[in-house]
């Protein structure tokens, strides 16, 4: 039986990390991580490979910004891991602008590259993929999960490619589970409804892997909403 994989897009200290490093303590004997730095890819082999003493750890550069680039990673993930039951987006660009029509369209086209194309054409090769898992193996839980927030539904001007961006990754992910969510692959959302410091109660890494696992462990939801509590 191979291993259980996980293969994060956006690995970085903070939400990616530690996501790969809660499911490698949760018994995922394969993490594969990528991302456009590779020192800090090297810095959160360390963090998840401290996560567990079984964890095989691989890292891949990846820049989700040239769309050109994704098939060869795709082609690398694949040797490395023949099966994938988790695939975990993680990818956006943050950026503050005083004025919402200041950015030029280059900069929102970025945007839009990173966060959704990128998704897409990762979605094109992988939900085949997590489909014929749930036929193969009825007990893996094939899921696609996407960090997101609360911007598709409460935008803020001065993160405006960021509220677009993240709209359209919902609609995005929302279409998928309606279209494939009957074939056996959980699509889910990660909601995050505010900054992530780790000095916040809720809003931490940490905190916000375990949630992702309890939701990809216990819930066939489409949406899992981390937020402070209101009181």
């Amino acid at each position: 039986m191979a291993p259980r994989t996980i293969v994060v897009f956006g690995s970085g200290p903070g939400i990616g990390n530690n996501v790969a490093g809660t499911f490698a303590a949760k018994g995922f004997e394969h993490v594969i991580l990528l991302a456009r730095n590779t020192e800090r890819l090297s810095d959160d082999a360390s963090f998840v490979k401290s996560a567990s003493a079984n964890v095989k750890v691989d890292t891949i550069r990846l820049d989700l910004s040239d769309l050109s680039s994704i098939p060869a990673a795709i082609q690398q993930i694949d040797e490395l891991a023949p099966e994938v039951e988790v695939v975990f987006f993680n990818a956006a660009v943050v950026k503050f602008t005083e004025n919402p029509l200041g950015p030029p369209v280059e900069e929102l086209e970025t945007d839009f590259r990173v966060t959704n194309l990128a998704l897409y054409v990762l979605a094109q090769h992988y939900i085949p993929r997590l489909q014929a898992l749930a036929k193969s193996q009825p007990n893996a839980k094939p899921s696609l999960l996407v960090t997101n927030s609360h911007l598709p539904w409460d935008p803020v001007p001065q993160f405006l490619s960021l509220s677009l961006v993240k709209a359209a990754q919902r609609n995005m992910v929302t279409s998928f589970s309606r279209a494939y969510g009957d074939s056996g692959v959980h699509f889910g959302l990660i909601a995050v409804q505010g900054v992530v410091t780790p000095e916040n109660k809720v809003l931490n890494p940490k905190t916000i892997a375990e949630k992702t696992w309890e939701f990809f462990d216990e819930s066939k939801e489409l949406e899992a909403l981390l937020a402070e509590p209101t009181n």
